[in-house]
C-alpha cells in the first residue's frame, strides 16, 4: 500500500469492489451455463471458502480465528 500511497481503508474498498464483480461474475456464468455444472461448482465453493476465510480478517493467517469460527460451527451447536 505505501508502494501506492494508498490507505489501508481505500484497499479494503476496491479489494471488496473487484470481489463482488467476481461474484457477479460468476452467478452469471452459472446462470448460462457454457460449462459443465461440476466445474463451476467446484469454482463455487473454491470461491465461497475464500470469502467466508477472508470475510472480516486473514484467518489463514490468524487461524486461531477459524479455529474459533469452526468450533463454534460444528462443536458448541445452538
Amino acid at each position: 500500500m505505501k508502494q501506492y500511497g494508498v490507505t489501508v481503508e481505500e484497499a479494503n474498498e476496491k479489494l471488496r469492489v473487484i470481489i463482488e464483480e467476481a461474484w457477479m461474475d460468476i452467478v452469471e456464468e452459472c446462470l448460462h451455463q457454457k460449462r459443465p455444472m461440476a466445474l463451476l461448482a467446484t469454482a463455487v465453493n473454491l470461491a465461497r471458502t475464500m470469502d467466508f476465510m477472508y470475510k472480516r480478517e486473514d484467518a489463514y493467517t490468524l487461524s486461531f480465528s477459524l479455529k474459533d469460527i469452526i468450533t463454534s460451527m460444528y462443536v458448541n451447536v445452538v
